[in-house]
């Protein structure tokens, strides 16, 4: 299952994590990524109308045309106009680009929660609520997507930056879509494979280094996240969907992992603990 022949363990643990929701009474989590979405979007284009505005003010501030020609008239009115569509299209890619990663900070304390309920169900292990270490599990899960956005982002320049190059851009350059679709995808997988990475008390380069190893599987966890984000228009609102999917799916396909099964959480004064604290690659 290492390497890329975790790919169908990945594909199959997505689509088993469907029934799997339903079967648990766990479909009301769909309803929360919907909510946010529809807040997210709202603000978003609220806030872009509002310095829409704030640059239309500005352009009529500053361009004051005393003519008796229509066309030299309307040349306000067309800046302005033209100003809107740029912010609005604008907003529209930024919003596209970065909503996947939007999705994982926002909804962190929910995908935390269902890996542990689906941990839960598949196995009867009951972790004892502590408040500090939820905030701690919500914190790393908000780190882990921001460093992955970050990488994601400087991967994405390198290829674009190499396209650019006499030679190589031609070589490269059919395939860019495909190594940025790979590439987002094995970073969007790591986030969700890492909550149970994280609820097993690996650090964070241990997980680095068992989620490396298992490569296929995140990519084809991540992938169909990944997918549904590039679907026009409803793209977002299904991603929302798919991430709970994806998280209940990694949790699934993490089980049956050796790293996870051998390591054993034992329970001392409420706490948990780890019997074998440490991972060796």
């Amino acid at each position: 299952m290492a390497g890329l022949k975790g790919f169908k363990s990945g594909v199959n643990s997505f689509f088993k994590a469907i029934p799997f929701i339903f079967e648990n009474k766990l479909w009301w989590s769909f309803l929360i990524p919907l909510v946010l979405n529809i807040i997210l979007f709202i603000s978003g284009y609220s806030l872009t109308e509002y310095f829409a505005d704030l640059i239309s003010t500005k352009i009529d501030s500053l361009i004051s045309i005393s003519s008796d020609s229509k066309f030299m008239q309307a040349i306000p009115g067309f800046l302005t106009g033209f100003a809107k569509i740029i912010m609005h299209i604008a907003y529209f890619f930024l919003f596209a680009f970065f909503s996947g990663y939007i999705i994982l900070i926002f909804l962190s304390p929910l995908f935390a929660w269902l890996s542990e309920k689906t941990d839960n169900i598949l196995n009867g292990d009951d972790y004892p609520f502590e408040f500090g270490q939820f905030i701690k599990d919500i914190w790393r899960g908000i780190l882990i997507a921001l460093r992955n956005m970050f990488f994601e982002i400087g991967v994405t320049i390198l290829i674009l930056v190499a396209s650019l190059i006499p030679t190589i851009g031609q070589i490269i350059s059919p395939f860019t879509i495909i190594f940025y679709f790979i590439i987002s995808s094995y970073f969007y997988g790591f986030s969700y494979m890492d909550y149970t990475c994280e609820r097993k008390r690996f650090s964070v380069s241990e997980s680095i280094q068992i989620i490396r190893k298992y490569r296929g599987l995140a990519i084809a966890n991540g992938a169909l996240f990944s997918f549904s984000l590039m679907i026009p228009f409803c793209g977002v609102l299904l991603a929302g969907f798919t991430a709970i999917i994806s998280t209940v799916g990694a949790t699934i396909a993490m089980n049956d992992l050796p790293e996870i099964k051998e390591r054993k959480i034992i329970k001392k004064n409420n706490s948990l603990k780890t019997s074998n604290p440490t991972y060796t690659k």
